[in-house]
């Protein structure tokens, strides 16, 4: 008999008691909170790092650093597929197969693909050595995300979020010493990968060394075990790039790189509200295999995102004006009811977010699959149906659109969900054992 995979597996009985509510929430509320505002303070310096960069003059090195990323984001997502949720949330089988996929055939194709593209746009007048650098920071990145989803898995929020800050703090303060920009991202990304080794590697739980336990066999297998969460990344990197594409081909530079700009905006505030959920799905990662402590499982980390997007949200709307024109000094002035537009996409890419993830920490990968391609498929047709007179504002919109109308799907599923049980209850016979006195039945839903 076979051993099932991890969507097919039901939640595991509980083996000791649920923390109580005093001892969970404060936990559960302060590792939200925190790796929310890590993530919105890396992003910050991520942009103070390459506003500086750009005053120092160094736009040599920011080209090289933006060819470079973006060429190896498409080569590990095309090896890797979705082995980082795989990592965070498979069972021990899963996480040695993604261990060895991603350091025995991701990371030689991440350094053969810097080589190759290193080549080919040093002939372009690219230095060469800035092409290597950056080509090296994604390498050290994606070996140090293994050691950020075993902080994760054991809800070690606060640890990951200090490394994180303090070394893109080293590689703000190597930059103003005068350190070129891809060598100071490299020292700061090596640093990355050294301190959160260190962290994930201590205790009796602590997973073994990089280089151990590694299998090639594990590594082929890591291909067919991720497939379902390979398609929700592949659908995840269209939803986010979609309308960027499509605007390209029908807008001229100028407009592409505005809307580029504000789409970069968004997508930040995004992996800010992400860095919270990734909270709860830890939580019910850690439900499903048993690992330590059971912590009850609520809603609260959910109801902080959603409730810290629509604070962002209304935020940006009001501040954009000045963000578009003082700010980022856009030469449209368009471009504010762009980001307003983006902006008011937030609140219900976060509620999707909180869905999929939730439903990845469950073993659900299909489910979570299907919502990110329903959303890539309403974004896809929104953009096809405006496909003749398409600008920013309709690629803004379409976003916002998709968005919106996946959301409701869940909202409006959920409560039909919950009124349906709740009448269900209500419609029970009572025993006859019970009599007329019988105290009414309890509604256990809220519980």
């Amino acid at each position: 008999m076979t051993e099932r995979s991890t969507s097919e597996q039901t939640l595991a009985k509980p083996t000791e008691p649920l923390r109580s509510e005093g001892s969970r929430r404060p936990g559960v509320r302060s590792n939200t909170v925190v790796a929310s505002v890590s993530s919105l303070v890396s992003g910050l310096l991520n942009a103070g790092i390459l506003a500086y960069s750009a005053r120092q003059g160094q736009t040599a090195e920011i080209a090289a650093y933006s060819v470079m990323t973006a060429a190896l984001t498409w080569v590990a997502n095309l090896v890797m597929g979705g082995s980082s949720l795989l990592y965070v949330s498979g069972n021990d089988e899963e996480r040695r197969a993604a261990h060895s996929q991603r350091l025995l055939v991701a990371v030689p194709a991440m350094a053969t693909a810097t080589l190759v593209i290193a080549a080919l746009y040093a002939d372009q007048g690219y230095g060469l050595a800035a092409l290597i650098s950056a080509g090296g920071v994604m390498i050290f990145n994606s070996l140090a995300d293994l050691r950020f989803g075993d902080l994760a898995r054991q809800m070690r929020f606060i640890a990951a979020s200090a490394a994180i800050t303090g070394t893109r703090l080293l590689s703000m303060v190597l930059l103003v010493a005068g350190a070129p920009l891809t060598t100071a991202l490299l020292v700061g990304a090596a640093a990355y990968l050294l301190s959160t080794e260190m962290l994930a590697c201590r205790g009796t739980d602590a997973p073994p060394a990089m280089w151990r336990g590694l299998s090639l066999r594990a590594a082929g297998r890591a291909f067919r075990l991720s497939r379902p969460l390979f398609t929700y990344s592949l659908a995840e990197a269209f939803t986010g790039r979609a309308s960027t594409i499509a605007l390209s081909l029908v807008a001229s530079p100028q407009v592409v790189g505005c809307y580029g700009a504000l789409v970069n905006i968004y997508q930040a505030l995004v992996a800010v509200t992400f860095s919270g959920l990734r909270v709860p799905m830890a939580i019910r990662t850690r439900r499903r295999h048993n690992l330590g402590p059971k912590m009850a499982i609520s809603r609260e980390s959910e109801v902080i995102a959603v409730i810290g997007a629509t604070v962002i949200a209304a935020g940006v709307i009001a501040a954009a004006p000045w963000l578009t024109t003082s700010l980022l000094t856009l030469p449209i002035p368009e471009s504010a009811l762009w980001l307003q537009l983006l902006a008011l996409a937030l609140p219900f890419t976060t509620v999707n977010r909180a869905y999929t993830l939730n439903r990845i920490g469950d073993g659900s990968y299909t489910a979570a699959t299907r919502l990110a391609l329903s959303i890539g498929v309403l974004l896809a047709g929104a953009l096809l149906i405006q496909a003749t007179t398409l600008g920013p504002t309709g690629a803004a919109a379409a976003t916002t659109v998709a968005e919106m109308l996946v959301a409701g799907i869940l909202v409006l599923a959920a409560v039909s969900r919950r009124y349906r049980r709740r009448g269900s209850h209500r419609r029970k016979p009572l025993a006859p054992e019970q009599g007329r006195h019988t105290a009414p039945p309890v509604d256990l839903i809220g519980r």
